[in-house]
């Protein structure tokens, strides 16, 4: 009787280091992102009382309110407090605060860093030689998702749109979790592509559909795959071997279904001048401007234009030097809504014209303002001289206007071409946003990864 216990403890004890062992090796949903990057100081204020426990486990509980965190001597300063790199924040349940949750749960609140509200943890760090803190928000995937995907899409679209959006926002989050841009956070909170707003950025309804994705990632060959995604490409999507310089198999150009999108075309208006100013505020003194180079995208030169028909360089000539960059940098100075530019050399008009209105006997009893559109010259004066020149005469009311198309890099799966997909989609087909996903990241497949 004894040898027969002693065998079932010890197969009990068994079983329980297997199943301790398959819990451990389950991919944890925890994730990480950089909220505040090497920088001398940053605002905190907790809504209710939080821990903050240092590496070595000692810490205090400190009571909710504003604190400044600053770095001391290597040590990270907060409030009265001296604690080390690495110190965690959370909050903690106390049942005497009065606040919505009657049993004095810390699931609900929230800590603001620099006026932004974030759920979940917080860890600091002293960084750049003990001179600049990091502060790091830490949370379970799941609720960066929703908060990337909150204004990249809105409740009233249909669901298959939210459900890929959500698996796409979701992957890459994976795959920077397997390959994290930094030791101490997988992104940063400011990627123009997938910003992380925390609180702010939530919507309920958006959760809501997501959470019916919730753990599905995209793989590729075995691996989480690189699942970039935009607001609008303009027609056509970029492939990573024009956008990244890298040849990824399941990111190639393909089909935007975004006409819908009110990036799809767009244009703005510049004077020369303050063109001239931006490039010498940014280190290109190259003087009043006297002409730029840059072909058409009908008729593009694949000298200074890439496969899809965007900007791959433009060059500025100026009275005192010449400076020639890329495209994309050179949208990004001009807050262009994307490197698919055309530019044109437009005569200075006014926005808007004032139209008189006479009654009957001919007098003035008001104006109406009639709105004007500039067109521009659709091709260069001087094209049969340098093709591709446009000569600027250096007034200072010249104008130069860009007409160009989509918003953002153009690459992986659009924003509005999601939407334009589950718009057009068979009636009856369950589980579309498949189809979208292959679509945009054609080879790729989902894994339940929690």
């Amino acid at each position: 009787m004894q040898n027969i216990f002693w065998r079932r403890c010890l197969w009990l004890c068994g079983l329980l280091v297997l199943l301790c062992r398959i819990a451990a090796a389950q991919p944890s949903s925890e994730f990480s992102v950089g909220l505040v990057v090497s920088q001398f100081s940053a605002e905190l204020v907790a809504d209710g009382s939080f821990s903050a426990t240092e590496p070595n486990g000692t810490g205090a509980v400190l009571e909710k309110g504003k604190y400044f965190i600053a770095v001391n001597n290597g040590k990270i300063m907060l409030g009265d407090h001296l604690l080390g790199s690495g110190t965690v924040l959370e909050h903690v349940a106390v049942k005497d605060e009065k606040d919505d949750n009657k049993d004095g749960s810390a699931q609900h609140k929230v800590f603001t860093v620099n006026r932004q509200g974030y759920r979940g943890k917080l860890k600091i760090y002293v960084t750049d030689d003990g001179k600049l803190l990091t502060v790091v928000n830490q949370i379970p995937l799941e609720y960066y998702v929703n908060s990337v995907l909150g204004p990249k899409s809105s409740p009233i679209w249909p669901d298959e749109a939210i459900k890929a959006q959500a698996v796409s926002v979701r992957s890459l989050a994976w795959y920077y979790k397997q390959h994290p841009e930094s030791a101490l956070y997988a992104v940063r909170a400011v990627d123009p592509e997938a910003f992380y707003g925390g609180v702010r950025n939530e919507n309920k309804n958006v959760t809501e559909v997501a959470a019916k994705t919730s753990g599905q990632v995209l793989y590729y060959n075995g691996g989480p795959a690189m699942t970039f995604s935009c607001e609008s490409s303009g027609g056509m999507t970029v492939s990573a071997e024009e956008a990244l310089q890298q040849n990824i198999p399941y990111l190639q150009s393909v089909a935007d279904y975004d006409k819908e999108s009110p990036g799809y075309t767009w244009e703005k208006k510049i004077q020369a001048m303050t063109i001239s100013r931006i490039l010498e505020q940014n280190g290109h003194k190259i003087g009043r401007l006297r002409g730029y180079r840059l072909s058409e995208s009908t008729k593009p030169d694949k000298r200074d234009r890439l496969p899809s028909g965007r900007v791959k360089t433009i060059y500025w000539q100026g009275e005192l030097g010449s400076v020639t960059m890329s495209g994309q940098e050179f949208a990004d100075l001009l807050a262009l809504s994307s490197n698919w530019f055309d530019a044109y050399v437009v005569d200075p008009v006014p926005d808007k014209l004032d139209v008189p209105i006479e009654n009957g006997y001919g007098m003035e009893i008001g104006k109406k303002q009639i709105p004007i559109e500039v067109r521009g010259r659709e091709q260069s004066a001087w094209k049969s001289v340098i093709p591709g020149f446009h000569f600027l005469n250096g007034s200072k009311e010249e104008t130069i206007l860009f007409k160009g198309k989509g918003i953002g890099n153009g690459m992986g799966l659009s924003k509005w071409g999601a939407k334009g997909m589950a718009d057009h989609a068979p009636e009856n087909v369950p589980d579309y946003y498949k189809t979208i996903l292959q679509h945009y990241y054609p080879g790729t497949y989902l894994v339940s990864v929690y």
